[in-house]
């Protein structure tokens, strides 16, 4: 079952959000709604496993894409095209391995909540239970998503990255083997693409692309998790 689209976002990117705010607010309320700590701790395993599977999602999507693009070129391209770097990820399993029925588990807790003798109105919505009402979170938890795939243009990449309200994003990129994250570009809608300066002219180049969320010119929040593209000559 999937909580009342009422409450509860419908895109993994929101959704994502919304758990993390949710069990971070459950741990500041709980006591004062009659929970204990195993209802904490229970809460937070089901979030840190929904965030993993969650990133999981959109590394794997990105890994997908890597793999169709690296197929085309073996494939499509004239002899003597360089071929690009076969991409490689690990996929790991979220880290506390909880049962199924996490959605469930989340309306049933949802509903323990609201029947509570000292349920406000304002705790739902800082847990963002009311329905119609769902808080914000704190613009200084918000981390982003970015997707990113190689265009056909040399050294060239296109990103899309959830905004999460925010007005715009700054795109940075880091070389194998460098700890220096380099500008790629600004943008305030998505898709964004940009070119890179290749390390090596003539030859592919994997990189580490992640987004930042932008306010008046500021950063917002955390960088989003970085994700791996390989661009081609």
């Amino acid at each position: 079952m999937i909580p009342s689209k009422t409450y509860f976002p419908q895109s993994l990117a929101e959704r994502l959000l919304w758990f993390a705010n949710f069990a971070a607010q459950f741990a500041n309320y709980a006591a004062i709604l009659g929970f204990t700590p195993a209802d904490v701790t229970a809460v937070n395993e089901d979030n840190d496993d929904f965030q993993s599977i969650g990133k999981t999602t959109v590394t794997c999507e990105n890994f997908k894409k890597a793999i169709i693009d690296f197929r085309i070129s073996l494939t499509e391209n004239p002899i003597g095209s360089v071929l690009p770097v076969f991409p490689i990820e690990a996929f790991a399993a979220p880290p506390n391995g909880v049962p199924a029925g996490l959605f469930e588990r989340l309306d049933r807790l949802r509903t323990r909540i609201m029947v509570s003798d000292t349920y406000t109105d304002e705790i739902g919505a800082a847990l963002g239970i009311v329905p119609g009402d769902k808080a914000e979170a704190p613009e200084e938890t918000l981390k982003p998503i970015i997707k990113a795939s190689a265009l056909s243009e040399p050294y060239k990449l296109k990103v899309d990255v959830t905004r999460l309200g925010m007005p715009g994003y700054r795109v940075e990129f880091q070389r194998a083997g460098s700890s220096t994250w380099e500008l790629g570009a600004f943008a305030t809608s998505n898709p964004c693409e940009f070119a890179i300066t290749p390390t090596t002219p003539g030859e592919p180049e994997r990189i580490l692309v992640r987004a930042i969320l932008l306010k008046n010119n500021e950063q917002v929040g955390e960088p989003s998790d970085p994700t791996y593209v390989t661009v081609n000559p």
